[in-house]
């Protein structure tokens, strides 16, 4: 009646295994036995690891955030720039030669900075907000029309956008760092199937008052698995079959 779980599992297959297996024992007294003590806080300690780096490896990038807030930003750098451009064609000259000073930091620092990656967007974007943040800029901007309330926007549209690309490389870094709960996952399979198993077999042969019904439940919870692995795989199986015959 030794099964094994099938290695074949997913991670959060073999989190359950382990879960439903502590949960039998920790209705048994077995302080007593220092084997079977080390074999259920080892098996808790990497159930717990698959679980925390299962977590992290789950966690969202915000790459549809990001990509929706580069999409305001891109508006709203246009949007800017149009204002400027509006504001060189005006019949004041004195107006289109401030919008034209303006348009000089645009150009210098990539008019169509809006086209490129996130990074290099962000690095031309607080380059020009550093240039036209100056005191003198900023007058010539709030003298033109809807260039200030614009410019505004758009760097507003900015922050937010660089915070949640800083949020997005958080995860990504903390992803890279973290050991990939497969090694965990194999972990947990190799403890159940080779120490705690054989072992509480052993024990509910020579201790069945104790030991017989906790370790028929284990088994049980574990063939359980097992039929949902085998059942995916000949789901799996079927399917290519029938893919292969339609092709």
């Amino acid at each position: 009646m030794d099964s094994k779980l099938l290695r074949s599992c997913t991670g959060g297959e073999a989190h359950d295994a382990s879960s439903n297996t502590r949960s039998v024992l920790s209705k048994i007294d077995f302080s007593a036995d220092t084997n079977l003590t080390a074999i259920v806080t080892k098996l808790e300690s990497s159930e717990n690891n698959l679980l925390n780096s299962t977590g992290v490896e789950t966690k969202s990038e915000f790459t549809a955030e990001i990509s929706a807030l580069d999409g305001v930003f891109d508006d709203r750098v246009i949007c800017f720039k149009m204002f400027v451009e509006a504001n060189m064609h005006w019949a004041d000259p004195l107006l289109v030669n401030k919008a034209n000073k303006v348009w000089a930091q645009v150009d210098a620092n990539d008019r169509y900075l809006y086209k490129l990656g996130y990074e290099d967007q962000m690095t031309h974007a607080l380059s020009l907000f550093t240039e036209l943040d100056q005191e003198e800029y900023q007058s010539m901007m709030t003298d033109l029309f809807g260039v200030k309330e614009s410019y505004t926007l758009c760097k507003t549209a900015y922050t937010n956008l660089q915070s949640m690309y800083r949020k997005g490389q958080e995860v990504k870094a903390l992803k890279k760092q973290t050991v990939p709960s497969s090694v965990f996952k194999k972990e947990v399979v190799e403890i159940i199937n080779e120490k705690l198993l054989p072992y509480m077999g052993i024990l509910a042969d020579n201790q069945p008052e104790t030991y017989a019904d906790a370790y028929a439940k284990i088994n049980h919870y574990i063939d359980l698995i097992n039929q949902k692995i085998r059942t995916r795989r000949s789901r799996a199986t079927t399917e290519e079959e029938v893919s292969s015959e339609v092709e």
